[in-house]
């Protein structure tokens, strides 16, 4: 090629690259080939330049034919609904054979997604061409001007400015993200840390399942009596130090890597999004208190993984491999061991997939795709909340639910504790025990007549139930029937003679002897 069209294939891709903002997305120096394309302004079009010998018509055909196909996979990697592309030729002299059918006008692929406008550059009709070529674009006039005399010192230099120009932003961005520490995942860290010590050092253990409710954990009954929030705080409390630290040391290894390639705000929507789903599932499936970060370090793992789909020729062997034996070990872990929230882990790594897929990457462009995974988190996560609240108007094992409710009561949290049994009983769940604890509130608050009828459903569920009889003669001496109190009372010491009830008892008789 001569010095003319080296130096306008450097010239142009300059101009492009520099005053317009292009990046290069491919360069090959052997062909003389490169593709340009516009992240800032979308609008623009993607522009491929090729300095070659166009030597017969039929070569410029089948040249454009390869673009074609080049095009729709391109349109398909960026997620574009149609394409429009600058193809450019830069050659010494004009084709042999009728070519206007190509450069006339502008092209359309067969499902007319692509718009090819091909542009001819050749050594006779170069600055008329070039002229016209920016009046087309709108580009300054005289921008592509051509010196009268050129050498390789100009053609060098020209070739600098690019290969600088793309090397420094290169390195510009290398040193920004060597600067940029990931501070969502420290602040994220700190908060799970803090609420750990304020819980450990305000009264109760991190391990105490009273300590875990009260400050927010997963529980079923809670949330079905309206406290939805209890979707969100589980995910910054654990169940003890080793707890925290083991969910500490993963979100410290695959955070920072996560925000990285997610950007902050983005990384911060997946980690709160897919720790919320998988409360949701764990809501679903586990009727058991839950807790900790793993629901959102799952969802980070499911987001990592969904770049393997997203750039699979990127990730898959590096990033693909590590984070899915990471997942699989964890999941393996969770089977085979007592008090993991398997469906909290499942749920979180789903939503973290679905998050990831609608958010994308920074500077990708829109793609369908985006809307589907969206729509599908959306729609998962409501129809998981509809089958977790519908579980919560049928009976269920009320085992756990009473022990919570009785720690609650022992800690004077009245309301919360009434809460919980007053739930068991729109559900149908409700047992002794259940209405025994019912009574016991009923009797600390004097509503007498309320603590008499729910110790006799008490009984009446299980008789044998010393606590109820011992609740119900509480009552009955309240209202003044002594000899109904003395009778329930004695059944209390048959069915269980402690020191309570078996003074209680004498202290009754004496008052039916001083009658």
């Amino acid at each position: 090629m001569s010095l003319q069209e080296q130096y306008i294939f450097w010239r142009l891709t300059s101009y492009f690259l520099i005053e317009e903002g292009y990046r290069l997305i491919h360069l090959h120096e052997k062909k003389q080939e490169l593709w340009l394309d516009n992240p800032t302004q979308k609008k623009r079009p993607v522009i491929r330049i090729q300095m070659k010998e166009l030597s017969w018509s039929s070569v410029v055909e089948r040249d454009i034919e390869h673009v074609m196909r080049v095009c729709e996979d391109l349109r398909k990697q960026m997620g574009r609904l149609k394409l429009p592309l600058i193809n450019i030729y830069i050659t010494p002299f004009k084709p042999v054979g009728n070519i206007s059918e190509w450069f006339d006008q502008p092209l359309q692929s067969e499902n007319e997604k692509i718009s090819l406008n091909n542009i001819l550059i050749d050594s006779e009709n170069a600055t008329d061409q070039l002229k016209q070529m920016e009046t087309e674009l709108g580009i300054p006039a005289n921008t592509f001007e051509v010196p009268t005399e050129l050498d390789e010192s100009s053609i060098t230099n020209e070739r600098s400015v690019v290969i600088n120009y793309i090397t420094t932003k290169v390195s510009d961005e290398q040193v920004q993200a060597r600067k940029e520490k990931p501070y969502v995942t420290y602040i994220l860290l700190a908060i799970q840390i803090a609420v750990f010590l304020i819980m450990t050092f305000t009264g109760g253990t991190s391990s105490n399942t009273f300590n875990l409710v009260r400050w927010g954990a997963k529980f079923n009954p809670l949330i079905y009596a309206g406290e939805w929030w209890r979707f969100i705080t589980p995910m910054f409390i654990h169940i003890g130090l080793l707890h925290l630290l083991m969910n500490s040391v993963v979100l410290y290894i695959i955070g920072p890597m996560a925000e990285k390639l997610y950007g902050k705000w983005r990384y911060a929507l997946i980690y709160f999004l897919s720790g919320i789903t998988g409360v949701v599932a764990s809501f679903v499936f586990n009727i058991n208190v839950a807790t900790g970060a793993s629901t959102a370090i799952f969802g980070i793992f499911g987001a990592l993984l969904y770049l393997v789909v997203l750039k699979p020729h990127i990730y898959a062997k590096s990033l693909g491999i590590s984070i899915a034996g990471l997942v699989v070990v964890n999941l393996v872990v969770d089977l085979f061991s007592q008090g993991i929230d398997l469906a909290g882990h499942i749920g979180g790594l789903v939503g973290g997939f679905l998050v990831a897929g609608a958010l994308s990457m920074p500077h990708q462009y829109f793609h369908w795709r985006r809307i589907l995974y969206g729509a599908s988190a959306i729609l998962l996560t409501a129809f998981f909340l509809w089958f977790g609240f519908d579980k919560g108007k049928h009976p269920y094992d009320p085992q756990n639910a009473n022990a919570v409710a009785g720690a609650f009561i022992q800690n004077e949290d009245y309301e919360t504790a009434q809460k919980i049994l007053q739930q068991l009983q729109v559900s149908g769940s409700a047992d002794g025990l259940t209405f025994t604890n019912l009574a016991v509130i009923a009797t600390i608050e004097e509503n007498n007549q309320e603590a008499a009828n729910f110790a006799r459903e008490a009984i009446a569920q299980e008789n044998f139930n010393p606590h109820a009889h011992f609740l119900l003669a509480r009552s009955y001496e309240m209202q003044g029937d002594i000899e109904a109190a003395l009778r329930e009372a004695t059944i209390a010491v048959e069915q269980q003679n402690t020191e309570t009830y078996a003074q209680y008892k004498k202290y009754l008789e004496s008052k039916i002897q001083i009658r």
